[in-house]
C-alpha cells in the first residue's frame, strides 16, 4: 500500500489548522480603540455628535495660497493693464479647466455635480456600467481550491463502525475548472475535480484511494437570454429591468461625451459674456469718470462765480452735490457692489467682473495685473438665413444628440425586455471521464493501480444530453419589464419632441433678439450724439445766462446715461450674436473649438504594440446576423454659413 502522508504530517496539519482557526478567530473580534461610557446618552452626546476633522492631507496649489491681497478703493495698488483678446480668453479657460468652472457657483455647493475632462473616462472605465466592465462578463474565469481534512470519530454501535469502535479518516480534495461565456449567451466550462481519502474502515478495498474526475460541460439557451443581440445589449448576467450589456455600456459613454461637451458650451459662452460685460465695464467706468470731471469743472466755475458774488450758495450747493454724486458712481463702477444674503446679487463694476472673469479662466483672483479687453465689439449688421439656422439646431444641438442617444438606449432595453417574455429553454450536454486507483499516478499495468492510467484507458465515460425549461407560470416579471421599457421609450421620444420645440422657440427668440439689440445700437447711437449736441448748447446758453445751472447738471447727467446705454446695447448686441450661435449649435465652431480625444501615454502605445503582435486577422468561414448598428459615426461640424 501507498500512503501519501505519514501520520506525524497529518498530526502536524493538525496543529497548524488549529492555530490558523484561533488566529482568524482573533482577527474577527470586535474591538474599540475608545472606551464606552456606563452612560450610552452621555456617550452620544461626547463623542458620536463631535463634528471632527478629516485626516486626508491634500496638496494645495502653491500660487493660490501665495495670492496676493485684492485691490479695493481704499487699498489699491498699480496694476499693469493685460490686453486680452476674446480668442485668448477662450483658450486659457479651456486650458485652465481640469474641472469647469461655473458663473454661479455650483462647483461649491454641489461638487459632485461638476463637469470635469475626467468624466469621459471614469464613465468609460466604471465597473459597473462601463465598457470594459460590460466586457469582463464574457471573460474567461478560473476556479481552483485545495482542500485538506481530517476526521476522528468515535461510536457507540460496532455495527455502523463496521466492526472497529471509531472511525479515523484523513481526505483531500483539488479541484480546477474554467469556464466562458460567449456573445451568443453559450456557456462552456472544462472542469477537474481529485479526491484523496484514507481511512481505517475494514471495508474499503484501499487504505488509500484516489479518484480523479474530468468533466466538459455546455450550455445554450434557446429561447431568453439567447442571441448576439441581447446578449450585447443585457449582458449574461441580466435581470428584467436591468441591463449591462456592452452596448448599452457605449451608449453611457456617449451620453457623457455629450454632457461634457455641453459643459464645455456653457464654458466659453460664460466666458464670452464675462470678456463683454468687462469691456463695458469699463466703458461705463469711462463715462462716468468724464460726467464726473464735467461735474467738477462745473462745480469749479460756480464756486469761482460764487466768491466773486456773481452766483448764490444754493447754486454752489447744487453743483458740489452733483460731483459728488458723479464720484460716488465712478467709484461703484471701479469696485462694484456685491451683498451677501439669504440671495446674492451683484451690480457690475470693473474690479468685481473682472474677479468673475478670472474665476472662469482659471486664474488668481490678482496677480499685479488688470485685464482689459482688446478687442471691439462688431458693429456690422450680421444677418443669418432662418432656414439653415433651423436645420443646425435641429442637428447641431448637443441636447438633442444627447436625447438622441437616450432614445436609443430605451430602444435596446425594450429589446431586452422582450426577450424575457420567452420561456428560459436551454440545450444542455456534459461529457465526464472518471479515474479510480490506489494512487494517482502509479502502476498503469496493475488493475485500479493509478487513478490517472485508469482515465486514460477510457473506461469510465459519463454523457448526458437534455433541455431544461425554466419559466415562471404567467410570467408576470417579463410581462411588466416590457411595458416598462415601452413606456420608458414613449416618454424619451416625447421628450424629444418637445425639447425641439423648446430649441426652435429659442432660436427664434434668438433671431429676434439680434434684431432688437442691433435696432438699439442704432438708436443709442443717434441719442449719444444728441445728448452731446445738447450738453454742448446747453453750456454755451449757461455762459452767457440765457440758461440756469440745472439745466446744465441735467444734460450732463443725461450725456453721461446716453453714453452708458449706447456700449450697452453694443455689448447687448455682441452677445445676442454668441446666444444665436449658441441656439445654430455653432459657438464652438464660431470661436474654433473643436472636442478630441487627448493624447495616448507611451504605455498606451507600447500596450498597442504588444496587442497589435498577438491578434491577428483571420477569415473564419461562418455566418451569423449581425446586430443593428446604434451610431451613424462620427459628429462632424459643419462650415458656418453667415450672409452680411
Amino acid at each position: 500500500m501507498h500512503t501519501w502522508f505519514r501520520r506525524a504530517d497529518w498530526h502536524l496539519l493538525d496543529i497548524l489548522a488549529a492555530v490558523a482557526i484561533v488566529a482568524v478567530a482573533t482577527q474577527l473580534g470586535c474591538h474599540s480603540g475608545r472606551r464606552h461610557c456606563a452612560n450610552p446618552q452621555a456617550y452620544y452626546h461626547t463623542l458620536a455628535t463631535e463634528i471632527e476633522y478629516p485626516d486626508v492631507e491634500v496638496a494645495s496649489d502653491r500660487a493660490i495660497s501665495q495670492q496676493m491681497p485684492p485691490n479695493t478703493l481704499r487699498n489699491s495698488s498699480p496694476q499693469e493693464p493685460w490686453h486680452l483678446g476674446l480668442d485668448e480668453a477662450i483658450q486659457l479657460a479651456l486650458a485652465n479647466s481640469e474641472v469647469i468652472q461655473d458663473a454661479g457657483g455650483r462647483l461649491i455647493t454641489a461638487p459632485a455635480g461638476a463637469a470635469s475632462v475626467y468624466d469621459v473616462a471614469i464613465q468609460e472605465t466604471d465597473p459597473r456600467v462601463g465598457v470594459e466592465g460590460a466586457l469582463s462578463a464574457f471573460d474567461a474565469q478560473l476556479n481552483s481550491s485545495l482542500i485538506f481534512q481530517r476526521n476522528e470519530r468515535t461510536l457507540n454501535n460496532a455495527f455502523f463502525g463496521g466492526g472497529i469502535p471509531g472511525v479515523r479518516e484523513n481526505t483531500g480534495d483539488f479541484q480546477l475548472g474554467i469556464a466562458k461565456t460567449g456573445a451568443a449567451g453559450t456557456q462552456l466550462a472544462l472542469r477537474n475535480q481529485t479526491n484523496f481519502s484514507e481511512s481505517n474502515s475494514p471495508f474499503n478495498r484501499f487504505r488509500n484511494a484516489w479518484e480523479t474526475v474530468f468533466e466538459a460541460e455546455l450550455r445554450q439557451p434557446l429561447l431568453q437570454g439567447a442571441g448576439i443581440a441581447f446578449n450585447r445589449i443585457a449582458g449574461p448576467q441580466a435581470t428584467p429591468g436591468n441591463y449591462q450589456g456592452v452596448v448599452l455600456a457605449r451608449l453611457n459613454t456617449d451620453v457623457s461625451l455629450a454632457d461634457f461637451e455641453a459643459a464645455v458650451i456653457d464654458l466659453v459662452s460664460n466666458v464670452e459674456i464675462g470678456y463683454w460685460q468687462l469691456y463695458f465695464a469699463y466703458r461705463d467706468l469711462d463715462a462716468k469718470i468724464a460726467a464726473r470731471d464735467a461735474a467738477l469743472q462745473t462745480w469749479q466755475t460756480v464756486q469761482a462765480r460764487f466768491e466773486t458774488g456773481a452766483a448764490d450758495r444754493e447754486q454752489e450747493a447744487l453743483a458740489r452735490q452733483q460731483y459728488y454724486a458723479a464720484q460716488a458712481q465712478v467709484e461703484n463702477a471701479l469696485s462694484g457692489s456685491a451683498t451677501t444674503g439669504l440671495v446674492v446679487t451683484t451690480s457690475g463694476g470693473v474690479q468685481t467682473v473682472e474677479r468673475r472673469l478670472r474665476l472662469l479662466l482659471g486664474l488668481a483672483a490678482t496677480d499685479g495685473r488688470l485685464i482689459r479687453p482688446s478687442n471691439e465689439p462688431a458693429v456690422v449688421d450680421l444677418a443669418f438665413d432662418w432656414e439653415a439656422s433651423l436645420l443646425d439646431s435641429l442637428t447641431r444641438r448637443v441636447e438633442l444628440r444627447r436625447q438622441k442617444w437616450t432614445i436609443a438606449r430605451r430602444e435596446m432595453e425594450l429589446t431586452a425586455a422582450r426577450n424575457f417574455q420567452r420561456p428560459r429553454l436551454d440545450f444542455v450536454g456534459q461529457f465526464r471521464r472518471r479515474g479510480f486507483g490506489d494512487d494517482l499516478a502509479g502502476r498503469a499495468d496493475v488493475e485500479n493501480g493509478s487513478a490517472f492510467g485508469d482515465l486514460v484507458t477510457g473506461d469510465l465515460q459519463e454523457w448526458q444530453l437534455g433541455l431544461q425549461l425554466n419559466t415562471p407560470i404567467g410570467n408576470r416579471i417579463g410581462h411588466t419589464a416590457a411595458r416598462n421599457a415601452e413606456l420608458r421609450l414613449a416618454k424619451a421620444r416625447a421628450v424629444y419632441r418637445k425639447q425641439e420645440q423648446q430649441v426652435t422657440n429659442e432660436l427664434s427668440s434668438s433671431f429676434a433678439e439680434l434684431d432688437r439689440a442691433y435696432t438699439v445700437v442704432r438708436t443709442n447711437y443717434n441719442r449719444r450724439l444728441a445728448g452731446h449736441e445738447r450738453l454742448q448748447a446747453v453750456r454755451d446758453k449757461h455762459e452767457v445766462g440765457n440758461v440756469v445751472l440745472q439745466f446744465v447738471l441735467a444734460a450732463q447727467s443725461e450725456a453721461r446715461q446716453a453714453d452708458s446705454e449706447y456700449y450697452r446695447s453694443l455689448v447687448e448686441y455682441n452677445l445676442a450674436v454668441a446666444n444665436l450661435q449658441k441656439a445654430r449649435g455653432t459657438l464652438l465652431d464660431y470661436h474654433g473649438v473643436q472636442l478630441a480625444e487627448g493624447p495616448w501615454s507611451a504605455a498606451a502605445h507600447r500596450s498597442a504594440m504588444k496587442q497589435a503582435r498577438r491578434i491577428r486577422p483571420r477569415r473564419l468561414n461562418y455566418c451569423y446576423t449581425v446586430p443593428r448598428p446604434v451610431s451613424l459615426g462620427a459628429f462632424a461640424p459643419l462650415p458656418e454659413v453667415v450672409e452680411q
